[in-house]
């Protein structure tokens, strides 16, 4: 299988069980289908899926972001997932181009995904794809329950 072949989508409301298909791929937990029909319907979340050989490969969860401060919106890349037999074949890369195309269409200024130093692949992935560390030394998050 080749490059060439690979059909990235974006998955609409008519698509939830492709959808939930794609999410049971990379996730412990899949949300009912109608919580992924609900996330599916607002314009503003965004699920791509990658198939070779109509196979699912990967998919990008990303967000568009309203920005209080400006007129453009941000492109958060909430998560980047490639099956791991289909991983260095240049279809992480793929899937952030075709996410970040989708939110230059959509009016996005600028994207952002946060990782952690340990996550090798997705630092390497990032780097590559043109991505650039802002306070690499000063990145903090805190969750909430």
């Amino acid at each position: 299988m080749s490059i060439e072949e690979l059909l990235i989508t974006r998955l609409t409301t008519d698509e939830g069980e492709k959808a939930q298909a794609s999410i049971a791929l990379f996730w412990d937990t899949v949300p009912r289908k109608e919580t992924i029909i609900k996330f599916l319907n607002n314009s503003q979340n965004i699920l791509l899926s990658a198939e070779l050989d109509e196979e699912l490969v990967g998919q990008v969860i990303a967000y568009i972001l309203d920005c209080w401060d400006k007129d453009e919106s941000m492109l958060f890349l909430y998560s980047i997932d490639v099956a791991q037999a289909y991983r260095r074949r240049g279809i992480g890369t793929a899937l952030i181009a075709a996410v970040r195309k989708l939110g230059r269409e959509q009016g996005c200024s600028e994207a952002f995904v946060l990782t952690n130093q340990s996550n090798l692949a997705g630092m390497q992935l990032y780097q590559s794809t043109g991505g650039k560390k802002s306070n690499p030394d000063d990145v903090v998050m805190f969750e909430y329950d």
